[in-house]
């Protein structure tokens, strides 16, 4: 059993320092409602929090508590770019569909910092900017085509020299890289915790430690069944992304689960932290097996990147990810790691997130791809724009399950293979 499949909060950095939330009450007895979430984390939080604005009645329950999921257990990157190309996002939409993802895409980040702004919500919220570090000529050819499609598509990027990215993260380890001036970082859990008061002070419902059991049709609208309680609703929306489950059938398998591992050190002696990434940034690496890091407010190393080779968290072996953040900074070697927890974030085949209709009045959002800050926030105010009736700015999608879901730890295992030999294939500029 893996520390995910249990109820129990993860020893993280971020629980130890999140802003306190009491925890919600358990469903019980038959609630009526307009429209009900399932998930407390970014999408179902932001989703309830939009509706509650608008004066909709909404209740939301959760398996555990808010932000218990990996939108309290992630890298806290507000990153706001895909890894896709605009060109290649054309392919799945029409023009103006296009340009209406374009458009939902740059205010992604925008929107993350607004709500914290509105709500003065306290988690540690810093806009420096996010760094992408590229080694090799491939990596910067793309990096190149990449940061050329998006400016033009509104996006306020830049490339950056070997020296330029070399200055600002305290490593000569990349060719090169892109700087993204929308980006930023923040504490997760804090996050979710300040968006789960905000719903709270709106009038939206919160109930924790409620699994659903069961979903059915019931009276022209939609019941879930809990333990304890049930709720009728008019609308429902699912909003579990890396943790779908099976309560709605073929849901789970519109995307891949994989884990994700994060390590953090002692705060570092200032003689130390000053030189690490000395303006703060969120910086990930484009590679066969990436990793993504950055420095907290307390100066300590934050640094993630994939679990198991078959996509699991394992026992939270974290050695491979600290012997990497001690190749990039080797002034790392003597200090004491004082955290290691994981969590699932949800990929999608074509690397979009996915707005799906899936039967009357039900709806999901789910496919982060590893930008869930952003863009699950983002997905909350689509998903709340269809709940009142109107028409989304992101294209919404009937749900298309991925063959051979049923062997997709082997796929995961191949490509993490596969992206070790590209890293150890892939050399240096000069």
């Amino acid at each position: 059993m893996t520390p995910d499949q249990i109820d129990a909060w993860p020893e993280s950095l971020w629980f130890d320092t999140a802003i306190p939330l009491q925890d919600q009450p358990v469903l019980e007895g038959l609630i009526d409602t307009e429209v009900a979430v399932i998930g407390a984390g970014y999408t179902g939080l932001s989703t309830a929090l939009h509706l509650a604005e608008s004066a909709v009645e909404t209740v939301v329950i959760d398996k555990v508590q808010p932000g218990w999921g990996c939108s309290g257990r992630n890298g806290g990157q507000i990153n706001p770019n895909w890894k896709v190309l605009p060109e290649d996002i054309k392919k799945f939409y029409t023009t103006s569909g296009f340009e209406q993802m374009i458009g939902v895409v740059n205010q992604t980040c925008d929107l993350v910092f607004d709500l914290i702004d509105r709500y003065q919500i306290d988690c540690q919220a810093i806009k420096p900017g996010y760094i992408l570090g590229i080694i090799g000529r491939a990596g910067m050819n793309f990096v190149q085509s990449w940061t050329d499609q998006w400016r033009v598509a509104g996006a306020d990027v830049e490339l950056l020299s070997r020296d330029a990215i070399a200055t600002m993260l305290g490593t000569s380890h990349y060719d090169g890289g892109m700087l993204d001036h929308r980006g930023g970082s923040l504490q997760p859990l804090s996050y979710a915790r300040g968006l789960a008061s905000a719903c709270l002070q709106n009038g939206a419902r919160i109930y924790g430690n409620s699994p659903v059991l069961s979903i059915s049709a019931s009276n022209g609208g939609w019941r879930i069944k809990s333990a304890a309680g049930e709720v009728q609703c008019r609308k429902l929306i699912i909003g579990m992304n890396g943790y779908t489950d099976a309560s709605w059938a073929g849901l789970a398998q519109n995307i891949i689960p994989v884990a994700s591992l994060i390590s953090a050190t002692e705060p570092l002696p200032e003689a130390i932290a000053r030189d690490i990434i000395p303006g703060r940034n969120a910086v990930s690496e484009s590679g066969g097996v990436p990793h993504y890091y950055r420095m907290d407010e307390n100066n300590r190393m934050v640094f993630g990147g994939r679990g198991t080779v078959f996509g699991h968290t394992g026992n939270l072996d974290t050695t491979a990810l600290r012997n990497k953040a001690i190749e990039l900074y080797p002034q790392l070697r003597d200090v004491k790691w004082e955290y290691d927890w994981g969590g699932y974030v949800a990929m999608t085949t074509h690397h979009r997130p996915m707005l799906l209709h899936l039967a009357d009045n039900v709806y999901a959002g789910l496919g982060y791809n590893g930008r869930g800050v952003a863009m699950a926030t983002m997905m909350g105010k689509q998903l709340a724009m269809v709940a009142r009736g109107e028409t989304p700015e992101l294209a919404m999608e009937q749900p298309k399950r991925i063959p051979l879901h049923g062997f997709h730890n082997l796929g995961i295992a191949a490509r993490v293979i596969s992206g070790h030999l590209v890293d150890a294939c892939t050399s240096r500029i000069g």
